[in-house]
């Protein structure tokens, strides 16, 4: 990879060397690599090995919520942590997937239940 763009390679030495900082050949380097992987298609998506197990920050907010007030609304959470009322029904539903939550009682008069794991 080097050997075929030599020169270019001792030009970014050279002008880093003159800017007294690394950033002329490590932008060599990280652009070198990228040409290379995509010249022979290595680059892949690499695959949500964990997809749903580690809650987000806004799962967090809204955990830490329901932990305070068990009988707060979709609505209510999306006011507080700034988000819309479809965003947090998502979260919610996400979190009672993952097992994280459960809905005890009726959606009016019922609560929500955070499960310890």
């Amino acid at each position: 990879m080097v050997f075929s763009n030599q020169q270019q390679y001792y030009d970014a030495i050279a002008a880093s060397t003159a800017a007294g900082q690394s950033g002329p050949s490590i932008d060599f380097m990280l652009t070198e690599i990228r040409d290379t992987l995509e010249k022979h298609k290595a680059i892949e998506k690499v695959p949500n090995k964990v997809p749903n197990k580690v809650p987000n920050k806004s799962e967090i907010n809204v955990l830490d919520l329901l932990l305070k007030s068990p009988n707060i609304t979709a609505s209510a959470i999306a006011t507080e942590i700034g988000l819309t009322d479809r965003a947090v029904r998502k979260i919610l539903s996400s979190l009672k997937e993952q097992g994280l939550i459960e809905r005890i009682g009726s959606n009016k008069s019922g609560y929500w239940k955070v499960n310890q794991k």
